[in-house]
């Protein structure tokens, strides 16, 4: 399958090429689009200037968004086409630190409305991933507060894309898909992955 590929995480990337998937970066007549999620930072909203959280919006929303959108055009009109959006966790339930989370619930929803708007779109929402563990966080700790017992693998986020591009999904639709091992259901006992 030719995959538009918008954004860049080399991980993910290779780990899709390595199932098969052909993925390129300026054609519009590709079956499908994958958009990726940029690295996570982690701030508290208070220090967060107005050009700072522009920056943020930006890179998790408007990017992605304004990039897929002439492809999009393009599925609506063939009458076919699958998006999945690779988004973060920090979308599904709030994070201290996490104002990304705002700007890619902001993506989760325009992945929602194209769903609803003629095309099969879909998002992945990642948990704490192994290569991409943002600081000031323990890695230890968010293993141990996750139900997985593990962080999230590169693989593991290439395996729910290649799924959901794939026709083993084909009545998922407007969906978003945690890919965090259960983390984000039992973070109620701490707030945070922090060494206290």
């Amino acid at each position: 399958m030719k995959v538009l590929a918008i954004g860049e995480d080399a991980p993910v990337e290779a780990a899709l090429a390595a199932r098969g998937l052909e993925l390129v970066r300026d054609t519009l007549d590709a079956e499908a689009l994958v958009t990726l999620a940029p690295p996570l930072e982690l701030r508290p909203i208070a220090e967060l200037g107005p050009a700072e959280w522009q920056r943020v919006f930006s890179s998790f929303a408007e990017e992605p968004f304004f990039s897929a959108q002439p492809w999009l055009k393009a599925a609506y009109e063939r009458g076919s086409g699958t998006w999945v959006a690779v988004t973060t966790v920090l979308a599904t339930q709030p994070f201290p630190g996490g104002a990304a989370g705002a700007a890619a619930l902001a993506l989760q929803t325009l992945v929602r409305i194209a769903a609803l708007e003629g095309i099969r779109a879909n998002a992945v929402a990642q948990g704490w991933r192994e290569e991409r563990f943002p600081d000031p966080l323990d890695r230890d700790l968010a293993a141990a507060d996750s139900p997985g017992g593990r962080l999230a693998s590169t693989g593991d986020v290439a395996a729910a894309v290649a799924w959901l591009l794939s026709d083993d999904s084909l009545h998922v639709n407007g969906e978003v898909l945690r890919v965090d091992g259960g983390y984000t259901i039992t973070r109620g006992s701490r707030p945070d992955p922090r060494k206290e």
